[in-house]
């Protein structure tokens, strides 16, 4: 009987043990280290379209959607830019980053935002981690990177 509880207690350690090595883990987000970063620069037609890039160089893929946030540095902060009249319209599409893959896209800020004054800006863009079986986290939190520019 002794030796029976001694294998359980030594069990119940391995699994805490892993368990705890788990969660530690899970919480590490990708974006804290820079293991997701972003990189945008204007395109050569007026500055009107914004090509950006995105690099996954997590273990996980990632999950990004279309929606992009456009914000300017106002008072040594950044704020929303609001879009024009009436939302802009996005597919509700999950575009899937593999670990150690890129993903690029252009966002025409014009038609979005109208024409927009000279300044710092940056654009935003959420994404979330998903397990290694390519399924999204249950509880998965939305992370974000970003990548700042120069409108002239």
């Amino acid at each position: 009987m002794k030796k029976g509880i001694v294998i359980f207690a030594l069990c119940m350690c391995v699994v805490f043990t892993c368990f705890g090595c788990e969660k530690k883990t899970e919480k590490q987000t990708a974006g804290e280290d820079g293991m997701v970063s972003m990189s945008a620069t204007l395109t050569e037609d007026d500055s009107t379209t914004l090509a950006y890039t995105i690099f996954n160089k997590t273990e996980n893929d990632i999950v990004i959607g279309e929606e992009v946030t456009l914000q300017v540095l106002k008072d040594k902060s950044f704020v929303d830019v609001p879009l024009l009249d009436g939302d802009r319209a996005y597919n509700l599409l999950a575009i899937n980053i593999s670990s150690g893959e890129e993903y690029s896209d252009r966002v025409p800020i014009e038609d979005s935002y109208g024409d927009l004054e000279a300044g710092r800006y940056r654009i935003v863009k959420e994404y979330a981690n998903k397990e290694k079986d390519g399924q999204k986290k249950e509880n998965a939190s939305k992370e974000t990177v970003s990548a700042e520019f120069d409108l002239p």
